[in-house]
């Protein structure tokens, strides 16, 4: 019975009204068996370019479901989903594209390296600040784990030289370097010179790091790079703005200052925080 339902939806695909060509979709994405995945996803190519970016989120959302179903078929999915990133489409359109390709390298060893190429080349050229900063904390996560980590320096660190400062900013650039103690003499160069960058933040993070790198001191990078300082942010700066207003030669303690709030409902860690994992 369901076969034969299937077939009939699958004449609405071509329905001129899109709503109803995007539930039928829809539903033979959650009815149809394995075997018929390859022509589903051929059928509806074609059909993608005639619908906004509101339906076309649907569908992604529909293949997400898809690609739990059958992980097996994760090659036929990244590939429909790499040519959806390379089109044109809002940044609603795109997250759920990437959202769905994390998922599946997060989710699936065998799609991992695959993914990750993928996500590497769209943010190359990625408009969308949020999207790129996401994708580089997946790199950070995820590259070490991979059989070669040390080749997604070059796109974590094209972001630096290309991206914009929120972006060139992000401490997983730099915390990322933390783990490729091999290259750590070439990492050092770079870093020396993104000191010179003319964004104050990028500048002060890179010389940070700079600086802490430079001694290959094991509990140093592990108590200011793998672990951060706990404390609340505001109060920080509360504090530092008082202390460049005193007339004092003592140096500045930062045990003064409350440590942050940790609200445990919280479902996950945040990204900044990710567990570094260090080849030697």
């Amino acid at each position: 019975a369901v076969t034969a339902c299937n077939v009939d939806l699958e004449t609405l695909i071509t329905d001129s009204n899109r709503s109803i060509a995007t539930l039928a979709i829809t539903t033979l994405f959650k009815t149809g068996n394995e075997a018929g995945v390859d022509r589903l996803m051929k059928q509806i190519s074609s059909f993608l370019s005639e619908i906004s970016d509101q339906f076309k989120t649907v569908v992604v959302d529909a293949i997400k479901s898809l690609c739990q179903k059958f992980p097996h078929k994760h090659t036929v999915l990244m590939a429909f989903f790499v040519n959806m990133l390379r089109e044109e489409g809002g940044y609603e359109y795109k997250k759920a594209i990437v959202n769905t390709i994390i998922s599946i390298v997060e989710e699936n060893p065998e799609a991992k390296e695959a993914g990750l190429a993928h996500l590497c080349e769209f943010i190359e050229d990625c408009e969308h600040t949020s999207l790129a900063t996401r994708i580089l904390h997946l790199l950070g996560r995820e590259g070490p784990r991979t059989t070669t980590p040390a080749k997604y320096i070059r796109y974590i660190y094209n972001r630096v030289i290309l991206g914009n400062a929120p972006v060139r900013a992000d401490k997983i650039l730099f915390q990322f370097t933390f783990v490729f103690i091999k290259l750590l003499p070439n990492i050092l160069v770079f870093l020396h010179r993104t000191t010179l960058d003319q964004d104050d933040e990028v500048r002060d993070r890179a010389t940070f790091y700079y600086q802490l790198l430079k001694h290959s001191d094991k509990a140093l990078n592990s108590a200011y790079i793998l672990n951060s300082m706990n404390v609340s942010l505001s109060a920080l700066e509360r504090l530092l703005h008082r202390y460049t207003m005193e007339a004092t030669t003592k140096p500045f303690d930062v045990r003064c200052v409350p440590i942050e709030t940790v609200h445990v409902e919280q479902p996950k860690a945040s990204m900044l925080n990710f567990i570094v994992f260090v080849f030697v």
